[in-house]
């Protein structure tokens, strides 16, 4: 946590000018050990319009985001892993929520199973939880318009799965224009 946090302290000129005075929203995931009000405030204190979304909801120019930082169990030495029985719960948490709220970005750091999540081995590394949620436990018309991504950092792109537009954006840069949806 100490290296995260003095590496976020030394580069917060270098965020502040790559950002172009656009506003970060941002979901951490099983690198990130920072707590992400921590990073929220330590961003914001340089004047950068920061907002952590990890397990809530944030609306913003009429836009509202959901994050969901959990990741499927690697080895249990990273943040954020959840063992299936552990991802199950937190996936219903938040499917509750996108089932009262109409969201417009679902920010997950996870992909869902057999989306943009093919490892250089060949395997598929997305969440199965995640997919079956968005395919059977979120209502159809409470689903997001878009899915942003990253964790299988070979598996970036777009494409569309079940009308939402999916990013994985891990290892790249990708400018997805948004407008008022």
């Amino acid at each position: 946590m100490a290296f995260q946090l003095q590496w976020l302290r030394d580069n917060k000129d270098n965020i502040k000018q790559w950002l172009n005075s656009h506003e970060l929203i941002y979901v951490p995931g099983n690198h990130d050990f920072l707590h992400p009000d921590l990073m929220e405030h330590e961003l914001q204190q340089a004047g950068i319009q920061a907002y952590g979304v990890a397990d809530r909801l944030l609306t913003r120019e009429g836009i509202t985001y959901y994050g969901f930082p959990y990741v499927p169990t690697i080895d249990g030495s990273w943040n954020y892993e959840r063992d299936l029985p552990e991802m199950q719960k937190e996936v219903d948490k938040m499917v509750e929520t996108l089932n009262k709220t109409k969201v417009d970005i679902l920010c997950c750091h996870a992909p869902p199973h057999g989306v943009l999540d093919l490892s250089y081995g060949n395997e598929v590394l997305g969440s199965t939880v995640i997919a079956n949620a968005l395919d059977y436990k979120i209502a159809p018309d409470m689903l997001p318009d878009y899915y942003l991504c990253g964790h299988i950092h070979e598996a970036n792109g777009l494409c569309m799965r079940n009308g939402v537009l999916v990013s994985n954006a891990a290892t790249t840069y990708q400018v997805i224009e948004v407008g008022s949806i």
